[in-house]
C-alpha cells in the first residue's frame, strides 16, 4: 500500500469512545437505520497464550484503552485495515462519510475491555453494503487477533445472520468508559446472568461526534426475555437518577425491540492461520498478503506492549515511549 495512499484516507473520528453487546448514543426511544460493530484490539488468548492475556488485562482498563487509542491515532490500525480492503476492491462502498469508529467502553462475560466500535450508514444514498460490511467485520477480526467480532443492526431484525432481543439504558450524564464499567457491574448485582453469565454484555459510543457517549445497548445474554428486561429496569430504576429505559411499551412497560446480527469467528486453535475470517474476506494474493502484514504489526504491537508490562514501565511506555511498529517490507 502506497504511503500517498494511507495519507489521503483517514477515517477515524479521533475520539475516545466496545462483546458482543453494543452501546449508542440515541433519542429518547428511537434508533435511526445504522449498523454498529465492535471489534476489541485485546488478542485472544488462544493467539497470545492464557498467560500473556492475563498479564495484558493486568494493567486495567484506564491504560488499556489509551493503549488501544494510541494504536487507533498513532497507528491507524482501523484505516490500514479499510485503505487494503478498498486498495484492494474487498469492499467498494465504504467511504469516510458512511463509516465512523472510536474507542468505546464493552463489558462481556463479567470482564470490561476496550473496543473499536462502528457505526455504519446501512441506508439510503451512500450506504454501506451488508456484504461489505461483513467483509470489514472479518477483516478487522483477522487482524487484530481476535477470537469473534459483531455487528448488528438494532432497527432491521432482518439483517445479518440471525435476530437477538436488545434493551438501551441511557444515564443522564456523559459516561467515561470506568462509569459505564461501574454500571455494568451494578447490572451484576442485581442478576450476575446478566453481568457475568453467558453473552452478558454491553457496549458504548460515541455517535456521530456526539459529547453525550450515554447510552448503553445490551443484547439478550442466555436468560429468558423476561429475565432480562425484569433485571434492567431494576438496574435501571436503582442506578442513578434520571437513568432511563428503552424500548417500552405504550403503557411505558420495559420490552425489547429485535436486532440482526451476525459474530464472524474464528478458532485460532484449530485454524491458526485465521482461514475462517478469511473465507469471508477474499482470495486474492495480493490482499491476503497485505492483510496477513497487518496483524503481524498488530502482534508485534501487543509483544511491546508485554515487554513494557515485564518491565513494569507501562505509564512510561503509553505516554513516552510509545512507537508503531513498522510493517513488515518496510
Amino acid at each position: 500500500m502506497q504511503t500517498s495512499v494511507l495519507a489521503s484516507r483517514r477515517y477515524s473520528n479521533r475520539t475516545v469512545g466496545g462483546l458482543l453487546a453494543f452501546v449508542f448514543a440515541v433519542t429518547a426511544h428511537t434508533v435511526s437505520a445504522t449498523t454498529f460493530m465492535s471489534v476489541e484490539p485485546i488478542p485472544s488468548g488462544d493467539v497470545v497464550g492464557q498467560t500473556n492475556l492475563d498479564r495484558i488485562r493486568s494493567i486495567g482498563f484506564e491504560n488499556l484503552e489509551l493503549w488501544a487509542q494510541r494504536l487507533l491515532d498513532d497507528c491507524d490500525v482501523v484505516d490500514d485495515v479499510i485503505d487494503v480492503l478498498l486498495d484492494n476492491e474487498a469492499v467498494t462502498t465504504v467511504t469516510s462519510t458512511n463509516t465512523r469508529f472510536v474507542v468505546g467502553s464493552g463489558g462481556f462475560e463479567g470482564a470490561t475491555n476496550p473496543s473499536y466500535v462502528f457505526t455504519i450508514q446501512d441506508f439510503d444514498a451512500g450506504a454501506v453494503s451488508e456484504a461489505d460490511v461483513d467483509v470489514l467485520s472479518n477483516a478487522m477480526g483477522y487482524v487484530l487477533n481476535q477470537g469473534g467480532t459483531a455487528h448488528f443492526s438494532p432497527d432491521n431484525h432482518k439483517a445479518y445472520a440471525f435476530a437477538l432481543d436488545y434493551a438501551v439504558v441511557t444515564l443522564p450524564a456523559p459516561l467515561s468508559g470506568i462509569e459505564a464499567r461501574d454500571f455494568f457491574e451494578h447490572v451484576g448485582t442485581i442478576d450476575p446472568a446478566l453481568f457475568s453469565g453467558p453473552l452478558a454484555g454491553y457496549t458504548q459510543i460515541n455517535f456521530q461526534n456526539s459529547t453525550t457517549n450515554n447510552s448503553m445497548l445490551f443484547l439478550q445474554p442466555a436468560v429468558s426475555k423476561h429475565r432480562f428486561i425484569t433485571g434492567l429496569a431494576e438496574a435501571v430504576a436503582s442506578g442513578p437518577q434520571q437513568t432511563t429505559y428503552s424500548p417500552t411499551k405504550n403503557n411505558g412497560t420495559p420490552t425489547t425491540a429485535r436486532a440482526g446480527i451476525a459474530f464472524p469467528v474464528n478458532d485460532w486453535l484449530a485454524f491458526p492461520d485465521g482461514d475462517q475470517y478469511l473465507a469471508n474476506v477474499g482470495s486474492d494474493p495480493q490482499l491476503l498478503s497485505a492483510l496477513a502484514a497487518l496483524r503481524q504489526k498488530h502482534r508485534a504491537a501487543v509483544d511491546s506492549l508485554l515487554l513494557a508490562i515485564a518491565e513494569n514501565r507501562v505509564t512510561l511506555y503509553l505516554t513516552q515511549q510509545f512507537s508503531c511498529p513498522e510493517l513488515a517490507g518496510r
